[in-house]
C-alpha cells in the first residue's frame, strides 16, 4: 500500500502501541514494590503480612488483568506524531517513568506503614496487629477494621495512580481524552464497584470486616492523595537530578560526545570536497577529450 495516510496510520498505532506496554508497566511495577515491600516489612516487624493472601490476588487481578485492558485501550491521537522517533537503543523504561515509579511507591509505602503502624489512633479503633491479640498459637488473626482500612485504601491508591499512568511523558492534563474513552471508564466503575463489595461483605473469605461509611469515604480521599503527588512529580524535572547525580562523569560525556561530533562534521566536509574534486576531474576529462575525438573523426 503506498498511500501516504495508511503510513501516517501505522505509525501512529505503532508508537500508541509502545506507550499502552509503557503505561502498564509504570503502573504495574508501582504496584508490585508497594505491594512487596508493605508484606516483607509486616513479616518482620509484625511477624504477619498486613495484606492476606486473598487480598494480594485482587491486587493482582486489578492489576494484570483489569489494568491492562484500561491503559491498553488508549485510541491514538494526532499528538503522537508531534514528537521524534526513539532510537533502537532506547529503555522501554523510561528516567519519567522511573521518576513517577520510584516517587508514588514512596509515598504509597510511607501512608500504608503510617496507616499499619499509627491507623487505629487516627479512625479511634481497636490494634487488628497481632502483637495487640491474645491469639492461640498457629491462630489467624479475626478480621478488623484497621487492616480493612488498610487494604481499602492501598486498593484505591492503585485505583487513582491508574489515572496517572495514563500519560508517561509529564503530560500535565491526565484526564485528556479521558470521557472518550468508555471501556477505561467502565473498568474504572467496576473495579470501584467490585472493591466496594469485596470490603463490605467480603467477610473472613478476604480478611475484611465492614466499615462506616465515614470510614469508606476517608480511604478513598487518602487514595485520591495519589493525583497530586503524580502532579508533583510531573512539574518536578528530571535533568537537574541527572547531572547531580553525574557530576565531572557528565561533563567527561559531554566533552566527549563535542568532540565526536567535531570529527563526525569534519568527516563530513572531507568527503564534499573529494566529491568535488571527482567531479572536476570528470568534468576536465571530457573537455580534454572532446577535442581529441573532434580531431580523430575525419573531415
Amino acid at each position: 500500500d503506498d498511500n501516504f495516510r495508511s503510513i501516517v496510520s501505522a505509525v501512529k498505532w505503532g508508537r500508541n502501541v509502545y506507550d499502552s506496554i509503557a503505561k502498564f508497566l509504570q503502573f504495574q511495577l508501582t504496584v508490585n514494590v508497594v505491594a512487596i515491600t508493605t508484606a516483607v516489612v509486616g513479616a518482620i516487624v509484625l511477624n504477619e503480612s498486613p495484606l492476606t493472601a486473598i487480598q494480594l490476588l485482587w491486587v493482582n487481578l486489578i492489576m494484570d488483568t483489569f489494568a491492562s485492558l484500561a491503559l491498553a485501550t488508549e485510541p491514538p491521537t494526532d499528538a503522537l506524531l508531534n514528537r521524534k522517533p526513539y532510537p533502537r537503543t532506547k529503555a522501554l523504561l523510561s528516567k519519567k517513568m522511573l521518576k513517577h515509579i520510584l516517587g508514588q511507591s514512596v509515598f504509597q509505602l510511607v501512608l500504608i506503614l503510617l496507616l499499619v503502624f499509627r491507623g487505629e489512633k487516627f479512625f479511634g479503633i481497636d490494634s487488628g496487629r497481632r502483637e495487640n491479640q491474645v491469639l492461640a498459637s498457629g491462630e489467624r488473626n479475626p478480621p478488623s477494621q484497621h487492616y480493612t482500612i488498610v487494604f481499602n485504601t492501598f486498593v484505591f491508591l492503585q485505583l487513582f495512580n491508574e489515572l496517572n499512568a495514563r500519560k508517561i511523558h509529564d503530560e500535565v492534563n491526565i484526564f485528556t481524552n479521558l470521557w472518550g474513552n468508555t471501556l477505561f471508564l467502565s473498568i474504572s466503575v467496576f473495579q470501584v464497584g467490585a472493591q466496594a463489595l469485596i470490603c463490605q461483605l467480603g467477610g473472613r473469605a478476604f480478611g475484611c470486616t465492614m466499615l462506616t461509611t465515614e470510614q469508606f469515604f476517608i480511604c478513598i480521599g487518602l487514595g485520591s492523595l495519589s493525583l497530586p503527588v503524580g502532579l508533583v512529580l510531573r512539574l518536578v524535572a528530571y535533568k537537574p537530578f541527572n547531572s547531580a547525580f553525574k557530576g565531572k562523569a557528565n561533563e567527561n560525556h559531554e566533552t566527549s560526545t563535542r568532540g565526536k561530533e567535531l570529527w563526525m562534521r569534519g568527516l563530513r566536509r572531507l568527503r564534499a570536497q573529494v566529491r568535488v574534486i571527482k567531479a572536476f576531474q570528470r568534468g576536465m576529462g571530457q573537455e580534454i577529450r572532446r577535442p581529441l575525438e573532434q580531431q580523430a573523426s575525419p573531415s
